[in-house]
């Protein structure tokens, strides 16, 4: 069997950890990185449910997408919160992974900035529209022109379809006819407060968002950029299903991808 060391060099070829950004958390983050691999897992965020998931499959490596921890310091004078130790979500996963002896390899801005096979551009094909062209990029999001101008609601259908979440949200003017979106996927519509701007500046006349902050809708409408968010999960896990398939044909161990993220517990 192979060691996960083994597994991440053979990932490292594929997405570098240089290629990601320098302050970010990548690679080993838990467990044993000597430890033999009898199963890979390929998902967006641990917790409870996938843990559980990947140990029904024998798997003792994941490659996963988010961090595993919820922040274990915020102070706030709005609240009084757990002490760190009484964290629940916390407590749960590393008695879990540690129960079952997982390593755990994080891959984030390195598959973020990977062309094609990565999340922007697996998050635009998993949209389903034929003929789409690229016409401006930037390292984390591109400006993409569609085949022929149709209205923000059509495109609207065809992302819900597309990443197979009906509960999208449509904000703006759905009747506008538009020729090029922008997809600022996972968190950008969340905290990356300028991206619209530059993705306007690029040629972009929509924003589809993975997370939204309504502060940076509203930025977006006063540009008159119409907004549809479909959720962080969804936006980025087509990559994911991307990253399983590519390390099942590179490594000698049973890869699977497994379904993560609030949706994961049922509607």
């Amino acid at each position: 069997m192979p060691t996960a060391r083994a597994i991440a060099d053979v990932f490292e070829q594929i997405a570098p950890i240089e290629t990601g950004l320098k302050r970010d958390e990548l690679g080993f983050i838990h467990g044993n990185p000597e430890q033999e691999v009898s199963g890979l897992a390929c998902l967006w965020n641990i917790h409870s449910g996938s843990l559980q998931t990947c140990v029904d499959l024998g798997v003792n490596m994941i490659i996963c997408h988010e961090g595993i921890w919820m922040g274990e310091q915020q102070h706030s004078g709005w609240y009084d919160g757990p002490s760190v130790e009484e964290i629940h979500s916390n407590r749960v996963r590393r008695e879990m992974l540690d129960e079952h002896r997982m390593v755990v390899y994080r891959s984030h801005s390195n598959w973020d900035a990977l062309e094609r096979d990565g999340v922007p551009d697996q998050a635009i094909k998993a949209l389903g529209i034929d003929g789409l062209e690229t016409i401006a990029r930037q390292k984390f999001f591109s400006v993409t022109r569609l085949p022929e101008e149709m209205a923000v609601r059509t495109l609207y259908e065809q992302v819900g379809a597309g990443l197979g979440f009906e509960h999208c949200r449509l904000f703006g003017d759905g009747e506008r006819r538009i020729r090029t979106f922008a997809f600022l996927i996972g968190g950008f519509g969340e905290n990356q407060y300028h991206m619209p701007q530059a993705a306007r500046d690029m040629g972009a006349e929509a924003i589809i968002i993975g997370e939204m902050s309504e502060f940076i809708v509203i930025a977006c409408l006063e540009m008159g950029l119409p907004v549809i968010e479909s959720l962080h999960s969804v936006s980025e896990m087509p990559a994911i299903r991307r990253q399983a398939d590519m390390m099942g044909e590179r490594v000698e161990a049973p890869v699977y991808f497994v379904e993560s993220g609030a949706l994961s517990f049922g509607e």
